[in-house]
């Protein structure tokens, strides 16, 4: 979780962090973190790790609750090639490897620069 947690300071995108939940015992380490990005959208990281199982998502939405897009490996969409990796670009799926944090950052980086939220999502790109 700490690297995570600088991960995100450093990446300069964020007004603010905050752990929202956190487990760290010796058999499971969980957390869940709010990071608000400087431009008000607002990035929602789940992380739960044990020794058999690993369950990620990395949930970025608009200031109003419309999602942007997440990353996830929930095993709920079987017909996607990266099974159970995949993203939500608004209301599509799309396969996806397993991605890393420093992965999402780059892109919402990238994001960023295109301008307003209802400009920004025109075309969906992908990992």
């Amino acid at each position: 979780m700490y690297e995570v947690l600088r991960a995100l300071k450093n990446s300069g995108l964020f007004a603010s962090v905050k752990i929202t939940k956190l487990t760290d015992e010796e058999v499971v380490r969980f957390f869940k973190i709010r990071a608000d990005v400087l431009d008000g959208s607002i990035l929602y990281i789940t992380e739960m790790h044990t020794e058999s199982y690993q369950k990620y998502s990395y949930h970025w939405q608009e200031p109003d609750g419309v999602l942007i897009m997440r990353w996830d490996n929930k095993p709920h969409w079987k017909d996607i090639k990266t099974f159970p990796h995949h993203k939500h670009i608004g209301s599509t799926i799309q396969p996806c490897h397993r991605v890393t944090l420093e992965e999402v950052l780059t892109e919402i980086k990238k994001r960023l620069k295109q301008g307003p939220f209802s400009k920004r999502f025109l075309v969906a790109e992908g990992h």
